[in-house]
């Protein structure tokens, strides 16, 4: 049914510059992603609307990312009823979260998701980089109004001190993401003032980035917008849901809450059930592989 509604086209992200490279910029769409994870998290609309337009967001934090090796982690942590939103990505995968999934709120008079309500208007912007050559980078803004729109293009203005022009939109209602996904325009070294002001009077169009893409390509989307900025298209990357978990890791995690909480769960002898917060996938350690866990965390122990 839903496939039947939406646009055909897969999860990606598309590269593009403008103006002879005065401008670069990414397109983005989310809507299966956004789908996949509101039904994982049994999310409420205005949850949805959040995850999707968090996701979008973070594949362009994720596009700059030059390693290849580069894991990247954003946290929208605000004081909205939703709790803290944390996205993952490496590679083209992503992961997304949020701490109260089901909370619903009224659309606003324009007739849109609350995101801003949602996440809420003050709190933070926290984006982690590791590129796995020594200490992760971390840096914060201060969230603009939590439509989250906003509040990445002022990440990318301030924090990383580049004039950006972002839209970020999930369309849906009743349980269905009709489409989701953004924008990112960038002004390089050289941009003049004439094609900032042609970058500027398109912002109608942005705004409106789900309905936009919700029944055309990336491309032709493009093409139609920038058609007298002479867009150099330089190729789409997929994007996809796919949660890095497993069981070793969940066994990691067990082991890390220490030898006294071990030692109780093995007095018990039950089984002990663990959820990832990403993909919700749960996973069963009985009494048996505990104590492994409890003997070889003795054994590290005695080690030094």
């Amino acid at each position: 049914m839903r496939e039947n509604i939406i646009y055909p086209d897969p999860d990606a992200l598309m590269r593009f510059t403008l103006a002879n490279r005065e401008a670069r910029a990414f397109m983005i769409r989310s809507t299966r992603m956004a789908q996949q994870a509101a039904d994982i998290h049994q999310a409420s609309d205005v949850a949805a609307a959040a995850m999707g337009r968090l996701l979008s967001g973070c594949a362009m934090l994720g596009g700059l990312m030059k390693e290849e090796s580069g894991r990247l982690s954003v946290s929208v942590d605000g004081d909205g009823p939703g709790g803290r939103l944390h996205c993952g990505v490496k590679d083209g995968n992503f992961k997304i979260t949020v701490q109260n999934p089901q909370v619903e709120l009224p659309l606003t008079p324009e007739g849109r998701q609350d995101v801003g309500g949602f996440v809420g208007k003050t709190g933070k912007l926290i984006v982690v980089k590791d590129y796995a050559t020594g200490d992760p980078y971390t840096s914060v803004s201060n969230l603009v109004s939590g439509e989250l729109g906003e509040d990445f293009a002022s990440y990318f203005t301030f924090s990383e001190q580049t004039p950006s022009l972002v839209a970020l939109g999930c369309l849906n209602e009743a349980g269905t993401v009709l489409s989701s996904g953004g924008i990112l325009i960038q002004a390089m070294p050289g941009c003049t003032g004439e094609t900032l002001k042609q970058l500027e009077v398109r912002i109608p169009f942005y705004a409106n980035i789900s309905r936009e893409i919700f029944d055309r390509s990336l491309r032709e989307l493009a093409e139609n917008w920038f058609k007298d900025l002479g867009p150099e298209f330089l190729g789409e990357e997929p994007l996809a849901l796919q949660c890095d978990c497993s069981w070793d890791k969940m066994r990691q995690a067990l082991a890390a809450i220490g030898r006294a909480e071990l030692e109780k769960i093995v007095e018990t002898g039950e089984d002990t059930r663990l959820t990832c917060h990403f993909c919700r996938t749960e996973r069963v350690f009985d009494a048996r592989e505990v104590a492994k866990l409890l003997a070889e965390s003795e054994e590290s122990y005695d080690a030094h």
